[in-house]
């Protein structure tokens, strides 16, 4: 519709409705992160032993006990590079978003600003990538780093009991003859037994965690409190993620969440964060780990999780803006996760 300059005209605020990358996943169970200047990553993936003390006679010598059992992994972490392009023409005939259209910002102000959302633009993708890392981990042991120029994949080594398909009876949706609270205990168990580490979170996908809520057997173990007392505020929780309750099984208290978190695939696809149908039963307390490996560029000559650079273009005239990562979120001790098809 053509601008009647005549006319009573108001110029609200921009709404930019961005949907801002989710990294729950991360913020709950990766915390501990570590920078590389080399190509390489070298991962411990920690698989021990219930060693007993041997008995021996006093009068003989001690007995060599063998070392405790561990593997070292060398992984390449993927790469990433978001680059933006601005040239002066965009800047001197196009107004940015929310901006009146007299009086108003100078090519330099639109330039600013444009330089500033490239960067949250960068940094959303890069966080959004490395949230989809980190949930493959968990969900299939395994992450796919495909793209252009690179094809590889990134194994964590899961064992296939801890990778759970339900069928008939067992799902969670069939609440006549299924009993959730019996495999979470079994499962809690197994991990316990593999890892040595309590279970103490179960993440679900949106379909997973709705028919476990809508289960009687849950309905009656559901605990509360935590939220009723103040201890967890589900308004402070990341977008996405809700927190359910508690339940206990064994002695051992299961936080549960829902995550509903989304992202665009190569296709152009948008797709779930976590399977609709899939639940994650893992400990806060296990050492999963955010790897950064070197940034390959010559005016980077330190360790960071990111690496920002921008340069001008004379002919024709452009500014280009390039955001580096190299990110490689690892669960270090696989064995304290299981995943599993519920519904």
């Amino acid at each position: 519709m053509a601008v009647d300059i005549f006319t009573s005209r108001a110029m609200m605020s921009a709404l930019r409705q961005e949907k801002k990358a989710g990294q729950f996943i991360l913020d709950l169970l990766f915390k501990r992160v570590e920078t590389s200047d080399t190509e390489f990553v070298d991962i411990d993936i920690i698989k021990g032993k219930r060693r007993i003390a041997p008995f021996v006679s006093p009068r003989v010598e001690g007995k060599l006990v063998e070392d405790q059992g561990f593997t070292t992994n060398t992984y390449k972490p993927a790469y990433i590079k978001p680059k933006f392009a601005t040239d002066a023409s965009s800047l001197i005939e196009n107004r940015t978003a929310g901006e009146v259209i007299y009086n108003g910002k100078t090519p330099a102000q639109r330039g600013a600003e444009v330089l500033a959302q490239e960067l949250a633009d960068a940094e959303d993708m890069i966080a959004r990538r490395e949230e989809w890392m980190a949930v493959q981990s968990l969900v299939t042991g395994t992450v796919d780093v495909v793209g252009e120029g690179i094809n590889q994949n990134i194994d964590f080594q899961m064992d296939a009991n801890h990778i759970i398909t339900l069928s008939g009876g067992d799902l969670w949706s069939d609440t006549t003859n299924s009993s959730p609270l019996t495999k979470i205990k079994a499962w809690s168990r197994l991990i316990r037994k593999d890892s040595g580490i309590n279970p103490n979170v179960l993440i679900g996908g949106a379909g997973a965690i709705d028919s476990l809520l809508a289960h009687p057997e849950i309905k009656d173990a559901l605990d509360t409190r935590r939220i009723d007392l103040g201890m967890i505020d589900p308004q402070a929780l990341p977008n996405g993620a809700v927190y359910y309750g508690t339940i206990k099984t064994t002695g051992t208290s299961i936080e549960l969440y829902g995550y509903d978190e989304w992202y665009v695939d190569e296709a152009g696809t948008e797709q779930v964060m976590i399977p609709d149908d899939k639940v994650i039963l893992t400990s806060t307390n296990a050492d999963f780990r955010r790897h950064y490996g070197a940034i390959k560029d010559l005016k980077a000559l330190y360790a960071a999780p990111r690496f920002v650079k921008s340069w001008e273009q004379e002919d024709p005239s452009a500014r280009f803006v390039l955001v580096q990562s190299a990110p490689l979120p690892a669960p270090h001790q696989i064995d304290a996760v299981l995943t599993a098809k519920v519904i």
